[in-house]
């Protein structure tokens, strides 16, 4: 996706889910193996509990405590860049409808992948569901949002690849 964003229209809401994956990456990368290189834990002595690094141990516990909150406003940054690029769609921004359908797989990639994306969906879902709901709505409204929501299920339903792979989908040769 990145080699899309280098050679595709400019969108500064593609960074920002790079920016949060990069500081967690560094994280990792700097606990697991350039503290260790800087400062090498000290063997213990015999019978005592091993000491860990406490900047080592301060990463870590950061990771642990903000990743999943972090990887939850990353899928809703997602999920809003592709409503950004429906928009440059819709008003038919040069290559906007190339880098929609690239999109669309990417995120249909990421939803087969990530608890945190199908979350995302799933508040989305129920967000609209409540607006929509309301008494002041229009019905055509509520048809619509159904329609919606029955045209995204149904393109799930063909995009979802494990169904063909593990043999259950494929229907079987009779000749």
């Amino acid at each position: 996706m990145a080699l899309i964003w280098l050679l595709a229209p400019q969108y500064s809401l593609a960074l920002l889910p790079y920016g949060i994956y990069s500081v967690f990456h560094v994280a990792t990368y700097t606990r697991s193996n350039v503290i260790p290189t800087i400062q090498p834990n000290k063997a213990p002595a015999a019978g005592a509990k091993p000491q860990g690094n406490p900047l080592a141990d301060a990463i870590g516990s950061f990771v642990k405590k903000y990743y999943d909150a972090s990887m939850s406003v990353v899928s809703a940054l997602e999920i809003s860049l592709w409503f950004r690029i429906f928009g440059s769609a819709l008003l038919f921004q040069s290559r906007s409808w190339i880098l929609l359908c690239l999109y669309t797989a990417f995120l249909r990639a990421r939803f087969s992948q990530s608890t945190h994306v199908q979350t995302s969906f799933n508040s989305l879902e129920l967000y609209v569901d409540s607006i929509v709901s309301a008494q002041n709505i229009p019905q055509y409204a509520r048809n619509i949002w159904e329609h919606v929501k029955a045209g995204v299920r149904q393109f799930h339903g063909l995009t979802d690849l494990s169904k063909y792979t593990s043999g259950s989908g494929v229907p079987k040769k009779t000749s």
